[in-house]
């Protein structure tokens, strides 16, 4: 079998927070793995394990402690400047609350249009561009009129994937994209992340509580207790049969 190559590939990657008394607190502490082609990989464990923080390491919006981030086998973990913006096209970030990551004061199309200027898509052409991605995201092209506020969750969801997609990216790192939106809209928004992963061939980076929503979404998981991973393997077998007692207890508190 051919050797695969990673996306991403994370070692001893560690951020250390210092507390108001002083005290250093690893909210990451020494994480390594991989992530490949066309691999969804999921990240799951209570909050404030550090799955959170994980998303915004690999992501660059914070620094590393320690450690090593390698995308597409090229060292990023110091990169600053023009070298990590243009780096930072080909992985894009999914939060939590659509309607926060937008800038209220403007529309959804002039958010998307933003991204398509940074990577330098000439005026002329960013509009029809625009009407693409959101129609590929299941909206019509007459929402990048629409402010965040008037449209619903599931919805601006679907407008902040289609912004994460203007870069083209080959890494899409998804931090609770679902947990604000209610079960038919949720269910509605994976089936989308699932169709846009075939047709782009994408890779995810999936971090989530939702333990059922794991097992039938990813191919892998891992599992964060305390900033460390304490069990990592095929989703549905990690979940089914798992084998560390933190794992065990993960589960066990959604029956």
């Amino acid at each position: 079998m051919e050797e695969r190559k990673p996306v991403l590939e994370v070692k001893n990657l560690t951020r250390v927070f210092r507390q108001q008394d002083r005290a250093e607190l690893a909210a990451v502490d020494h994480i390594s793995f991989q992530l490949y082609p066309n691999e969804i990989l999921g990240i799951v464990g209570e909050s404030g394990s550090g799955k959170s923080t994980v998303a915004r390491l690999v992501t660059r919006l914070l620094d590393a402690t320690e450690g090593e981030i390698f995308f597409q086998g090229e060292d990023i973990t110091r990169l600053r400047g023009t070298k990590l913006r243009k780096i930072c096209r080909q992985f894009q970030m999914v939060f939590q609350s659509p309607a926060a990551s937008f800038d209220p004061r403007r529309t959804l199309g002039s958010g998307i249009e933003e991204s398509l200027r940074n990577i330098g898509l000439p005026r002329g052409k960013r509009q029809a561009r625009v009407i693409e991605l959101l129609e590929m995201c299941g909206l019509p092209g007459t929402y990048a009129d629409r402010y965040p506020h008037q449209v619903s969750g599931g919805q601006c969801q679907r407008a902040a994937i289609a912004r994460a997609l203007a870069t083209d990216p080959r890494l899409l790192v998804c931090d609770e994209a679902t947990s604000a939106l209610d079960v038919t809209v949720q269910k509605q928004v994976m089936e989308l992340l699932a169709g846009l992963k075939e047709q782009q061939g994408m890779s995810y980076l999936f971090i989530c509580h939702d333990l059922a929503l794991v097992q039938n979404f990813c191919d892998r998981v891992l599992v964060v207790e305390k900033g460390k991973i304490v069990e990592e393997g095929a989703a549905g077998q990690v979940i089914r049969h798992p084998r560390n007692e933190y794992t065990r207890q993960l589960i066990e508190a959604v029956l």
